[in-house]
């Protein structure tokens, strides 16, 4: 690699707890899994491919709303954590990044209440809350979920192309610190504490009509709606959140994957080749899925409420890419630049799963994943922009 001011910058050679010599490339894969070996065009036209897959099916009778739950039950609850599982349990980390660690965590706090914040700025949307029978807090909560958060799957391949010093180490460092444990645990709790349908520690499905529909009447409160869930709380609400975080396996995965890792436990080739594969598997039907629940044919109305929560989460990127570029120390210019991409990664994922599960109702997961997957292209395209900028 040709020297550059960059480069120049870099911190030195990176070492990692095993003592090995740094292979991240499974982390830069493409987003379908092993497509990576196809490239990315191919990537990319798969997951489109996949997504109108999703659209198609529909269409098609045996597609109900029973068998799509299923399909989203399996994938987030066996395909999912398995994935995330061995992604932790091979992941080499670098110790001479490790101050990313509390970086990451810090800046991921103050995330967190930057969203509340600017959740309070969500509109009212009478027609969404008469479309999806749920109160203006739970919009609030929607929003606050909505504006948190990165998904990886587009980041770590446009990083490893970028050919950054250090650059999918740093990446790789970032999510570990906070957004792996944000993702996959917190969010679970922020959305139990919004959610109108939870009572104690049981959760109602969201297509279950015997349920009571009626909504906690803490999330009616005005300074509930003004302040978020720290005010006016109800007994039992924190106790409640925190029973959703530890209920999460997507977290339980997370955690034994990443003690199997600091154990240095090695991963037995047949069931590395096994998990592998379940991880693709995992990845096309998270597209599909995208698909499946994904809707254009939304009302004016629907869409001016998306770009309102997603002008909310753009808000709080910009805040804190200035913030990380002007104010936080970083190990290297190549690392700065490389968490600012970051910090542009679209929502994860598993949101339009935490809401399901935690009751917001089948009208708000539609809106989630459609307005993700208009957040994913306007993320992608400015973290493209971002590398040729930093590149440059």
């Amino acid at each position: 690699m040709e020297s550059s001011p960059m480069a120049a910058n870099a911190a030195p050679q990176v070492r990692f707890w095993r003592g090995r010599d740094m292979h991240l490339a499974e982390p830069a894969e493409g987003p379908v899994g092993l497509s990576h070996e196809l490239g990315h065009l191919v990537s990319l036209l798969l997951v489109v491919a996949l997504i109108g897959l999703g659209m198609a099916a529909r269409q098609v009778p045996w597609f109900t709303v029973e068998r799509s739950e299923l399909l989203r039950y399996v994938t987030f609850k066996v395909l999912f954590p398995l994935y995330l599982l061995r992604q932790l349990w091979v992941t080499n980390l670098s110790y001479q990044l490790v101050g990313l660690l509390p970086l990451s965590l810090a800046v991921h706090i103050a995330w967190f209440f930057l969203s509340q914040q600017l959740a309070a700025c969500t509109p009212k949307a009478s027609d969404v809350m008469e479309k999806s029978g749920r109160p203006h807090a739970s919009l609030v909560g929607w929003a606050v979920l909505m504006s948190q958060g990165e998904n990886m799957a587009f980041t770590y391949p446009l990083i490893a192309e970028a050919a950054f010093p250090d650059g999918l180490a740093s990446a790789v460092m970032w999510d570990l610190g906070a957004n792996m444990w944000l993702c996959q645990g917190l969010l679970w709790g922020v959305a139990a504490i919004y959610s109108p349908q939870v009572q104690a520690s049981a959760y109602s499905p969201i297509d279950n009509s015997d349920f009571d529909e009626a909504p906690d009447m803490f999330l009616d409160d005005v300074n509930t709606k003004q302040r978020g869930f720290f005010a006016g709380l109800p007994s039992g609400t924190k106790d409640m959140a925190v029973r959703a975080v530890i209920d999460s396996v997507l977290l339980r995965a997370c955690l034994v994957g990443i003690g199997l890792n600091f154990m240095q436990l090695p991963l037995p080739g047949i069931l590395d080749d096994g998990l592998r594969y379940l991880g693709s598997l995992c990845k096309v039907m998270l597209y599909f899925l995208v698909g499946l629940y994904a809707d254009f044919s939304l009302s004016a109305n629907d869409f001016r409420f998306i770009v309102s929560v997603l002008g909310q989460r753009l808000l709080a990127q910009i805040i804190l890419a200035v913030f990380v570029m002007t104010a936080v120390p970083m190990p290297s210019i190549a690392s700065r630049n490389v968490i600012v991409v970051t910090i542009f990664s679209p929502g994860p994922s598993v949101l339009m799963h935490i809401l399901a599960e935690t009751g917001y109702g089948q009208y708000l997961v539609k809106l989630c994943v459609t307005g993700s997957l208009i957040n994913t292209l306007l993320c992608v395209t400015l973290q493209t922009a971002l590398l040729t900028q930093f590149r440059g």
